[in-house]
C-alpha cells in the first residue's frame, strides 16, 4: 500500500475523534467564540484553503490523482462532519461518524482485493458500529434496531455511489444521518 493510501486510512480512522465537538464548552472561553461559531470559522478557513489548492494545485500527499482537480475528499467529509455538528444531536452523529471512518477504509481494502467479503463484512461492522453506539447513548427500542439497519444499508449502499460532482465521505455522513433522522421522526 503507497503512503497516500496508508495516510487516507489512518485520517479516516480517527474522523470519530471529531465527535470531541459535543463535549467543547459554549462559548469555549469566557466572552469567547460560541462553539457553532467557531465551527463555522473553521470550516470557512478549510473552504478558503481548498479554494487556494484547487487554483494552485500543489502536490499533496494522500490527494488522489482526480481529486487535483476537484474537492478532495477530506473537504467533503468536513462539510459533512460540520452539518452533522451544528443540525443533529451526538446520538445520531456518533455512529455515523464512526461508522464512515471505519467501514469506509474497509470497503476500500475489500474492493481492491475483489474480497467475496465485500459487501456483507461492511454490513456487518457498519451495524454493529451504528447499533452499538445507539444503544450506548439512547437504550435499548425498537426505533434504535430501525435506525441501526436504516443507516447502516443507507450508509453502505451510498458509498457505492462515484461522482465527481460529490464525495461518498460526505455522503456516508448526510444521507445515514437524514435516515437516522426520519427512523426516530417516525417510528416511536
Amino acid at each position: 500500500m503507497d503512503r497516500g493510501s496508508v495516510l487516507r486510512r489512518v485520517v479516516h480512522m480517527f474522523t470519530p475523534a471529531f465527535l470531541v465537538y459535543y463535549f467543547l464548552p459554549d462559548p469555549l472561553w469566557v466572552g469567547g467564540l460560541e462553539r457553532e461559531s467557531a465551527l463555522l470559522l473553521l470550516l470557512s478557513i478549510i473552504l478558503v484553503a481548498e479554494a487556494l489548492r484547487l487554483i494552485f494545485k500543489p502536490r499533496i500527499i494522500g490527494l488522489r490523482e482526480y481529486e487535483q482537480y476537484q474537492i478532495c475528499a477530506a473537504v467533503w467529509a468536513a462539510v459533512g462532519m460540520a452539518l452533522a455538528f451544528l443540525f443533529f444531536p451526538l446520538e445520531y452523529s456518533a455512529p455515523v461518524l464512526m461508522g464512515m471512518g471505519w467501514v469506509d477504509p474497509l470497503i476500500g481494502e475489500l474492493r481492491k482485493r475483489k474480497s467475496y467479503f465485500y459487501p456483507l463484512a461492511p454490513l456487518i461492522v457498519y451495524f454493529a458500529i451504528a447499533f452499538s453506539s445507539m444503544i450506548y447513548l439512547i437504550g435499548m427500542t425498537p426505533s434504535v434496531f430501525i435506525a441501526a439497519v436504516v443507516a447502516t444499508f443507507l450508509a453502505v449502499g451510498i458509498e457505492r455511489i462515484k461522482s465527481r460532482f460529490v464525495d461518498d465521505d460526505f455522503l456516508m455522513i448526510i444521507v445515514p444521518l437524514i435516515g437516522i433522522a426520519m427512523t426516530f421522526a417516525l417510528v416511536k
